[in-house]
């Protein structure tokens, strides 16, 4: 997903991973003196790890043994994260604010535990490009999906933020303290942007600085791609597999009320010995755009089985939108918001 300001500018990236391959490196301790060796020495006959300070230097009273290894430990796991790339490079001050301040809004909205939700600068630390969401719980809560499938989601999103970095998203005014606080947030505090887990960030965080680009959040306009392509590129590679301008109406009918894309167009699928015109992977839904030929004598009874194939055998959800009643489009994505996201007009 994309999100622009009203004069067309970008201004954030949005990308996510279902069940993504993450990896921690630990290339060593902060403070050696070498930062090209990687990694800790390992007496790999005694099981102890050497300390740092004896790190680069050899010590005739060290209680090592000399079978050692230089060694890199890592950890890798699968969870569902989200990417958050801003258009504009901000500096590190600015996006080690943004991260608690969408961090702490994601979990106050979907009601999540500190230890559900975990976040990461990326690259490193000291060169913060993009901001990395994972839900470190096991099975995770599912909600970062939501943030990339609903164009309100960030929204709100960015509202919260503001209301917990003590600013009124309505008026832009400085409340200056959360409502049960006694003393006003100058930069940071414990009820907006600070918590045990970013201590090392604490000198680094400051509300004020966020205050712009979360107000061009709020009042941006969210553009959602069901691939890692960008939007349009796929709207353009959807047009280019149809079969008849009746769907590519259709395309544009979902692209101008900005409605959520089908992955992909013209789906074989062999069990029903159907083929349908475009299909949503991640809710399993199947959609025909009905053409006249639908009418003719046969037709009908076709259809029929064909639907209930895919319903009673696939478990799929069916959805027809039919040629002479356009009219009924828009009812049908209504009734679908959970699918296509809410009719604009």
């Amino acid at each position: 997903a994309s999100v622009t300001a009203a004069d067309g500018r970008e201004l954030l990236r949005l990308t996510y991973g279902s069940a993504a391959t993450i990896w921690r490196v630990n290339k060593g301790w902060r403070r050696r003196r070498d930062k090209e060796i990687m990694g800790f020495v390992l007496d790999i006959e005694r099981g102890y790890w050497q300390k740092n300070e004896q790190e680069l230097e050899t010590d005739a009273d060290d209680p090592m043994s000399a079978r050692t290894q230089r060694v890199i430990p890592f950890v890798e796991d699968r969870r569902n994260c989200l990417l958050i790339e801003f258009a504009e490079l901000y500096d590190v001050p600015i996006m080690a604010s943004l991260q608690p301040a969408l961090k702490n809004a994601v979990q106050v909205l979907y009601q999540l535990e500190d230890n559900e939700l975990a976040a990461e600068p990326l690259p490193t630390w000291d060169n913060r490009r993009l901001i990395l969401l994972y839900e470190s719980a096991e099975g995770g809560a599912g909600v970062l999906r939501q943030l990339v499938s609903d164009p309100q989601a960030i929204k709100n999103v960015a509202r919260k933020a503001l209301e917990l970095s003590h600013f009124d998203p309505d008026t832009r005014e400085d409340l200056k303290r959360a409502p049960d606080a006694t003393e006003d947030c100058e930069a940071a505090c414990y009820n907006c942007l600070m918590s045990y887990y970013n201590q090392p960030d604490h000198r680094l965080l400051d509300r004020h600085l966020i205050k712009t680009p979360l107000f061009e959040l709020l009042h941006g306009e969210v553009r959602v791609s069901p691939t890692s392509l960008e939007r349009d590129v796929h709207l353009e590679q959807l047009k280019a597999m149809c079969e008849s301008n009746l769907e590519r109406e259709w395309l544009d009918f979902l692209s101008e009320r900005n409605l959520l894309l089908p992955d992909v167009a013209q789906k074989v699928i062999p069990a029903c010995n159907t083929r349908c015109d475009f299909y949503y992977r991640d809710r399993s839904v199947a959609v025909y755009i009905d053409g006249p030929h639908h009418d003719m004598p046969g037709a009908a009874a076709v259809d029929r089985e064909t639907d209930d194939c895919l319903i009673m055998d696939l478990g799929l959800t069916v959805l027809r939108f039919r040629y002479d009643n356009k009219a009924e489009w828009e009812q049908i994505c209504a009734d679908h918001a959970y699918l296509f996201g809410k009719v604009r007009v």
